[in-house]
């Protein structure tokens, strides 16, 4: 996701240029993906699913009728299918990304206007979230985020495409449907500290606010 040398060779050419960089919000994304270790990640990962049994029950639920049933529920919501397709739009394949997800968990394609996804629970679960988040280099993705949002038209464009997103259709999903509040049942007792996540993300994007 991020290349420093080639970030910096492109806001010196558009101070020179007094004019915007010619990139897309895709290669805005590789910028960011480029600064996560992936392959440390799935090491990480390979090695929960292996060695711990709760792990292995997370990916055992995620392969279930419960999870499939909030996969539907998520991708069927309006707010969620704007994103989306706002993504495509942009030149960001993510349906694609998002149907090479489904055909690995056995759950339904998502349709340019249809789906869902989340992830299952379990205490080792919480180990491994843990554990791979301290993977992520913070710091440098917090600058690269300010650099795109300073100096990137498309990529501020589509964080504002997501602030816009109307808050309360998925407060309203997330109360109504009995199958995410399972999920989120499931992920509390095994101490995934699900609220924590949903107010960092809300303090992000500024919804509810």
């Amino acid at each position: 996701m991020k290349l420093l040398s080639i970030i910096s060779l492109a806001l010196v050419a558009s101070v020179a240029l007094s004019q915007p960089t010619s990139r897309t919000l895709q290669e805005d994304f590789d910028d960011f993906l480029a600064l996560v270790p992936v392959d440390d990640i799935v090491n990480v990962a390979m090695r929960y699913f292996l060695t711990d049994k709760e792990v292995q029950a997370a990916v055992k639920y995620i392969t279930g009728p419960e999870f499939a049933a909030v996969w539907d529920q998520v991708f069927a919501l309006k707010e969620v299918r704007d994103v989306l397709n706002y993504l495509e739009a942009a030149g960001v394949h993510v349906y694609d990304a998002l149907n090479e997800l489904a055909k690995l968990i056995g759950v339904k394609p998502v349709k340019p206007l249809l789906a869902v996804h989340r992830i299952g629970s379990t205490r080792g679960l919480n180990d491994l979230v843990q554990e791979v988040l301290a993977l992520l280099p913070k710091d440098k993705l917090k600058a690269l985020f300010d650099e795109k949002m300073a100096n990137s038209v498309e990529f501020k464009a589509f964080f504002e495409k997501v602030q816009s997103t109307e808050f309360q259709g998925l407060v309203d999903f997330a109360n109504n449907s009995t199958e995410l509040q399972s999920l989120l049942a499931k992920l509390r007792e095994h101490g995934v500290d699900v609220d924590y996540f949903f107010e960092l993300i809300k303090g992000f994007f500024g919804w509810g606010y």
